[in-house]
């Protein structure tokens, strides 16, 4: 499906109503190790079965789960979510009466930015599973929005080549949002930069590898402003729902036009319906697939109609083993051997889909540093033109659009 179906399926599914069914709608972890990175000592990757692949990230969120089982326990299609929580949005604090009636209490609620709703984490009632409080919820209240506060893991390890993020020095500065580990703002890669940061998590916003190299990718020697979402910390309930939407509303609120999310997890209902608001409003949400193998389910966020998802390749222009494939693919960009900021610092090289993402983030940025509906389309659309053909003759599951090549000369300013 293309990118630009997939914003008009999201418009359409707006106007159908926030509390609708089909309005209902979904977000990855830190200390862990970066699922990117995927055995590059192996010869030849291809050897790896398709399970294997996809056991990557789960291994990482078994670890995560069996280490905190106290506040982590597993949800359905061996997901990881937060013991006895749930997650709602609302737009008015009252509708949740009828809950409160039947035991659940609110635990936090956040307001979302600019966006028209505001999130709840409840905790269950007693003596109810997590599993079977989300279907009374639901329940009780068909027309609303719910779901499970699910952990998401990031989609790469530390890589873009630097002679990439070198060459981009020459382009406009952008203004770009990640949601991500935090970011390392003193290194040597980033000084260009202006970097604005915060933590979404129970702690300090906390500088990390993946973080940090993805944002020399966004905003390396090109310099331009950051809005670096922490949603990770040290913790063991890193990367959850929660986090992510919340982030997600930040973006909104300082009305950042392309925002840039390298992790990856289960469909979600809240996810989903934050991800068509952004959408409506014209933000651009540009995501990596995901490296659970060519035979896995999409992943979320990039699977969402109006997400960006983006692909990985090697320098030969093939696509890498472990990317995922599907019709949400839209565009492919380098994902192997990929220079990016190293902590504490220096460069090292990275791999996976986590770090083709930002490439094409960057360039959408460059010519888009604030939301706008009516832009949107236009953009995008030069980017598929300039976009080379790969695999299959015009759009594919493989590559979707095209392999995007990021240099001095590959701008989209003034294109749309």
């Amino acid at each position: 499906m293309s990118t630009l179906l997939k914003i008009a399926m999201t418009l359409a599914t707006l106007l159908a109503g926030f509390g609708s069914a089909a309005a209902q709608l979904p977000v990855d972890v830190p200390r862990l190790p970066v699922t990117d990175r995927l055995r590059d000592t192996l010869t030849d990757p291809l050897n790896q079965t398709l399970d294997e692949l996809e056991d990557v990230r789960q291994d990482t969120l078994d670890t995560l789960l069996r280490r905190n089982r106290d506040v982590l326990e597993r949800g359905p299609d061996r997901t990881v979510i937060l013991r006895d929580q749930i997650t709602t949005l609302r737009v008015d604090d009252a509708d949740l009466t009828p809950l409160l009636a039947a035991g659940f209490t609110v635990l936090r609620g956040r307001a979302l930015g600019g966006l028209p709703a505001r999130l709840h984490v409840l905790q269950v009632p007693s003596g109810l599973s997590t599993v079977r409080a989300l279907a009374l919820a639901r329940e009780i209240d068909p027309a609303g929005t719910y779901d499970f506060n699910h952990v998401y893991a990031r989609s790469g390890h530390a890589g873009v080549v630097m002679a990439t993020a070198a060459q981009a020095g020459n382009g406009p500065a952008v203004r770009v949002g990640l949601i991500d580990t935090g970011v390392a703002t003193a290194h040597a890669h980033l000084r260009s930069a202006r970097i604005e940061t915060r933590a979404f998590h129970d702690g300090d916003y906390l500088p990390a590898a993946h973080g940090t190299g993805v944002a020399s990718l966004l905003v390396g020697p090109t310099g331009g402003t950051l809005y670096s979402a922490d949603i990770y910390g040290a913790g063991p309930t890193g990367g959850s729902l929660e986090a992510l939407v919340a982030a997600l509303g930040w973006m909104a609120e300082v009305e950042v036009g392309v925002i840039n999310v390298s992790l990856v997890g289960p469909d979600n209902a809240l996810l989903r319906s934050v991800s068509a608001m952004l959408t409506a409003r014209g933000h651009i949400m540009v995501a990596a697939v995901g490296n659970d193998g060519p035979s896995a389910d999409p992943l979320y966020p990039a699977a969402y109609p109006g997400v960006v998802g983006v692909t990985g390749v090697d320098r030969r222009g093939r696509v890498l083993p472990e990317a995922c494939r599907g019709e949400h693919v839209d565009f492919a960009a380098l994902g192997r051997d990929v220079e990016v900021a190293n902590l504490p610092d220096g460069e090292t090289e990275a791999r996976g889909t986590s770090f083709a993402a930002p490439q094409v983030a960057a360039l959408l940025a460059a010519g888009f540093d604030r939301p706008d509906p009516d832009v949107v389309v236009g953009l995008i659309a030069a980017l598929a033109a300039r976009a080379e053909d790969a695999g299959r003759r015009g759009r594919d599951v493989i590559y979707g659009d095209g392999i995007i090549q990021r240099d001095a000369t590959y701008s989209l300013a003034g294109q749309h």
